[in-house]
């Protein structure tokens, strides 16, 4: 592929370590096709004014939540928690349309790429049409919320690993989830489909993983059934494994295991897996 631009960094951090006079190349995709270091800047080169480092990876997003930055900084009461701060998210979650979406993302992946970030990792459990009795919504294709933010990332230009979530009950002794959280419900044949579609479309800045929301979020037979479906496939596995301390001392009681435990003890870690927060 041919190159289309050319940069010349006075410092580079290349190969593990600091680097003089690097030139880098950018063919038409986008990609660098050649970093070279100790080369003095050639007349065709833009020369950047100070260090250059790799481009980072926000290894974990909730896109959505961009709409309410600083909406949850006040009180409605005495006590205030993550899951207070969770209520007011649900508010949010239960409104927002694929349009809307789409331009919250699209503003959120600029602004990534304006801080340094070329690849964002999407954490996404808001799947389906709000029920009428929280104002109602029609989708054409199930993945409307997803095709959203594969949009938004295309037209930003940064790079985005979509990660459907399973998601199938409200904590370990649930039966299921909550009336309002009836937007994220998904097993993992829906996840694992909804990956396979995703990483078919073919959307050239777009590859897709698979989630589970957490263990509290999905039972030991989700964990597996999705396992089963993953099979050997090279993709991501990603899980909230400890969001706050409740969840790790719910974990203890349910199982008698934290949640680091009980995912090394069950076999399930491999280098595909992304335990966050």
């Amino acid at each position: 592929m041919p190159t289309v631009k050319r940069l010349h960094a006075p410092l580079a951090w290349v190969g593990g370590r600091w680097q003089r006079d690097v030139l880098l190349s950018v063919d038409a995709s986008g990609h660098w096709a050649e970093i070279t270091a100790n080369v003095p800047l050639p007349p065709d080169a833009e020369p950047l004014g100070g260090p250059l480092i790799p481009s980072l990876v926000n290894a974990h997003s909730h896109a959505f939540q961009r709409a309410f930055v600083g909406l949850a900084e006040r009180r409605d009461a005495g006590q205030d928690d993550f899951w207070s701060w969770r209520d007011r998210m649900y508010a949010l979650a239960l409104r927002i349309s694929p349009q809307q979406l789409r331009a919250v993302a699209g503003q959120l992946y600029a602004e990534m790429l304006r801080g340094g970030y070329t690849q964002v990792c999407e954490f996404h459990y808001l799947h389906h049409p709000a029920d009428p009795a929280y104002g109602g919504q029609v989708f054409d294709d199930e993945l409307d919320m997803a095709w959203a933010l594969a949009e938004a990332a295309d037209e930003a230009g940064i790079g985005l690993t979509l990660l459907p979530v399973v998601y199938t009950r409200s904590g370990f002794n649930a039966p299921g989830l909550r009336p309002e959280q009836h937007r994220f419900a998904a097993d993992a044949d829906w996840a694992w489909r909804a990956c396979q579609r995703v990483a078919a479309a073919g959307l050239p800045r777009v590859n897709a993983g698979v989630a589970l929301h957490s263990l509290r979020g999905a039972s030991p037979q989700d964990i597996q059934r999705l396992r089963e479906r993953v099979g050997a496939a090279d993709v991501t596995i990603h899980i909230h494994v400890a969001e706050q301390t409740a969840e790790v001392a719910d974990c203890l009681a349910a199982t008698g295991r934290r949640p680091l435990q009980w995912l090394a003890d069950e076999g399930l870690l491999d280098p595909r897996w992304q335990l966050v927060h």
